[in-house]
């Protein structure tokens, strides 16, 4: 396993694969645990694997991780969301709003090029509704839900 590197506590971003220190840089709820026995070790290409897998599970897993490893692990999140696995995966991409909302803090604190990388996905989100399968009438309307969530990170 690599070395995390130095850590910016400010911003939550870090320079490799989270460390044991970093997951274990704030108390643990009781979601913690199964999102470290999935993601622990893991490089960002091996945890986008697990979104190609099963995103709407996996996706819990980043919205309860320690705020050093969800600035991580949730660039393996849009790098699915974004790529051609996820083409109608409705549940994976509508779960990504839930998870912005949750944790709009943390993405508001991220360095400025992470958060771009999130608005991106939002646009692409709102903007490609068919292409994800995702019915208005059963997960709204993205376009607007996309909105919603770049106002609450900007």
């Amino acid at each position: 396993m690599t070395g995390c590197g130095p850590s910016n506590p400010t911003t939550g971003t870090v320079n490799g694969i989270p460390t044991e220190n970093d997951w274990r840089s704030e108390p643990w709820d009781l979601d913690v645990p199964n999102a470290y026995k999935h993601f622990f070790g893991k490089s960002r290409e091996e945890a986008r694997m697990l979104f190609v897998e099963n995103a709407i599970y996996y996706q819990e897993d980043v919205m309860f991780m320690p705020r050093r490893c969800f600035g991580y692990y949730l660039h393996s999140y849009i790098d699915y969301l974004m790529s051609d696995d996820a083409r109608g995966d409705s549940d994976g991409a509508s779960c990504f709003f839930g998870l912005v909302e949750i944790r709009a803090d943390d993405i508001s604190s991220l360095e400025d090029p992470d958060q771009k990388r999130v608005v991106e996905l939002l646009s692409h989100l709102g903007a490609r509704q068919g292409w994800y399968d995702a019915d208005e009438e059963i997960y709204g309307d993205f376009s607007r839900k996309a909105e919603h969530c770049i106002n609450l990170i900007q």
